[in-house]
């Protein structure tokens, strides 16, 4: 992959945000969300792509925030989990994924390879 790191910021948002809009068309949103994993897995493993993901957990979009937080737990869970704690004690519509992701990641049973 030959992009850039903001490249790859825009791209990664643009599908999270997408994906976030799309809430109330479950067929629409789970095609962006698919979407949107695939590209993680395109980036996950290249400096850019973790720069990128970091620099999300700062995005104003809940859902932003959520996403990136979820797919930096591999790399920097140290950074991804207070953003995690943050939404879920939030209570809106991402708490409840914030949690279970949270929850997953700590008993080891999350699985971003799908």
């Amino acid at each position: 992959m030959n992009v850039s790191e903001q490249q790859i910021l825009d791209r990664y948002r643009e599908l999270a945000v997408q994906w976030a809009g799309l809430r109330d068309d479950p067929k629409k949103a789970n095609r962006v969300f698919k979407l949107h994993h695939a590209y993680y897995q395109e980036i996950r493993g290249t400096p850019e792509g973790q720069r990128a993901l970091r620099a999300l957990l700062k995005d104003p979009e809940a859902a932003v925030r959520l996403l990136a937080a979820t797919h930096l737990l591999p790399f920097a869970a140290n950074e991804a989990e207070p953003v995690l704690m943050e939404l879920e004690r939030g209570g809106d519509v991402y708490a409840m994924d914030a949690k279970y992701t949270l929850m997953n990641h700590r008993a080891g049973r999350l699985d971003l390879d799908w």
